[in-house]
C-alpha cells in the first residue's frame, strides 16, 4: 500500500511538472481560429510621457470553469521590446479567484520589472519602443481543446477564455483620466454551452447557433 501511494505521488509530481515545463514553452500565442479560444480588445495604446495600457485578467471561479485557466495575451500592431513573437506576448495561468496585471508601457515607463510594485508573479509587463504605438490585444487560451467538458463531481466545467474576466482602460497619468476597453470573447459576452437539454446552445441541438465556450456577439 505505501509502494503504491509513493508510485503515485511521483507520477503526481511528474505529471505537475511536465505541465510546468510545456507551459514555460509557450513564447509566443498559438495560431488559431478558435472562437472557443480567443478573446479581443479592438484598441490599445502605449505613448511616452502621455498614456499606457493597463488590462485585469481574473478568474471569477464560475461553476462551469475549471480552476486554472492558461492563456497568452499579445498586443498587435505595435513595435515591442524584443520587436518579435516572444517580446509581444505573456503567458501565465490564471488560478481560481485570481487577477493578473498586465501592462502596456513603452522603454521609458516607470512601470518596469525593476520597480518592486511591479515585480511580483501575477503581474506581466509588454513593453514598446519609446515612440507612439497603437494597435489591439488578443487573448489566446492554451486549451487545445477549449469545448471538452471535464466532469468535476456532477458539475460540467470548462477550460477556455469564456470563464474569465477581462477588462483594460487606457490611462493618462497627467489628469488622471482614460478610457475603457472592450473584450469580446470573455466571459461577458460568451456562452459556456451546450445546454443540457440540447435545445439551442449546443453543438448537437436542433437550433444549435454557437458552441462551448463560443462568444455570441
Amino acid at each position: 500500500m505505501k509502494k503504491t501511494f509513493i508510485a503515485i505521488m511521483l507520477s503526481l509530481i511528474g505529471f505537475a511538472a511536465a505541465a510546468s515545463t510545456a507551459q514555460a514553452q509557450i513564447l509566443s500565442a498559438p495560431v488559431t481560429s478558435d472562437s472557443a479560444r480567443v478573446a479581443i480588445s479592438p484598441y490599445a495604446q502605449a505613448v511616452p510621457n502621455d498614456s499606457y495600457t493597463f488590462m485585469g485578467i481574473s478568474h471569477p471561479s464560475l461553476d462551469s470553469a475549471l480552476t486554472q485557466v492558461g492563456v497568452v495575451l499579445e498586443v498587435l500592431g505595435m513595435t515591442t521590446v524584443p520587436n518579435d513573437a516572444g517580446g509581444r506576448s505573456v503567458t501565465f495561468t490564471v488560478d481560481a479567484g485570481e487577477t493578473h496585471r498586465v501592462f502596456i508601457v513603452d522603454a521609458g515607463n516607470t512601470i518596469s520589472a525593476l520597480n518592486t510594485a511591479f515585480s511580483d508573479a501575477r503581474t506581466h509587463i509588454i513593453t514598446t519602443a519609446s515612440s507612439a504605438q497603437f494597435g489591439n490585444v488578443r487573448v489566446v487560451g492554451i486549451n487545445e481543446d477549449p469545448t471538452g467538458a471535464t466532469t468535476v463531481g456532477s458539475t460540467i466545467k470548462y477550460d477556455n477564455v469564456s470563464q474569465l474576466d477581462m477588462w483594460g482602460i487606457v490611462f493618462i497619468p497627467s489628469s488622471g483620466t482614460g478610457f475603457a476597453m472592450e473584450f469580446i470573447g470573455d466571459a461577458h459576452d460568451s456562452t459556456v454551452g451546450p445546454d443540457p437539454s440540447g435545445q439551442g446552445l449546443g453543438p448537437s441541438g436542433p437550433n444549435s447557433f454557437t458552441g462551448a465556450g463560443r462568444g455570441i456577439n
